[in-house]
């Protein structure tokens, strides 16, 4: 393929995944590892041009990459020069501000979930099974998401 018309690490990897949808500066996706929750994976591109990823249900990177085809290599771009230590701290920044957002956007969907299950128990309304064990995913991601903004 010619140089000039290879896709960037994170078009290629958003192009491999289902249900991508724009979530402020990132992308939220369907994890392609398979468990049943749906928009776990946020993406998003590092100010290196590295794609940077988590998925809410767990999964490791290596693990979501190779179930696209891809490595974790491919989510870098070449390098042409190294890297400042000014440039690493930068980089090290947005990072975390990209886990930080995509971690605020997990905690706005859960308190939802929490909240509608609060308003049925106080309706005198018995949660379901399903609406049980969807409360205990809820709780779980809101931990996960509490230790990403930790």
């Amino acid at each position: 393929m010619n140089a000039a018309l290879a896709l960037s690490p994170i078009d290629d990897f958003l192009s491999r995944l289902q249900g991508v949808r724009k979530h402020g500066e990132a992308c939220r996706a369907n994890c392609p590892n398979g468990h049943s929750s749906r928009g776990t994976l946020s993406i998003a591109a590092g100010h290196d041009g590295r794609v940077l990823l988590h998925c809410f249900a767990g999964c490791e990177p290596a693990d979501i990459v190779a179930a696209v085809g891809m490595r974790l290599a491919d989510l870098y771009p070449e390098r042409v020069t190294r890297m400042t230590p000014e440039e690493r701290r930068v980089a090290r920044i947005r990072a975390k501000e990209a886990n930080w957002a995509a971690a605020l956007g997990v905690l706005a969907t859960e308190a939802t979930v929490t909240e509608v299950a609060c308003e049925m128990i106080g309706r005198g309304e018995a949660l379901s099974p399903a609406d049980i064990e969807r409360v205990h995913l809820a709780s779980q991601r809101i931990h996960d998401a509490r230790m990403v903004l930790a």
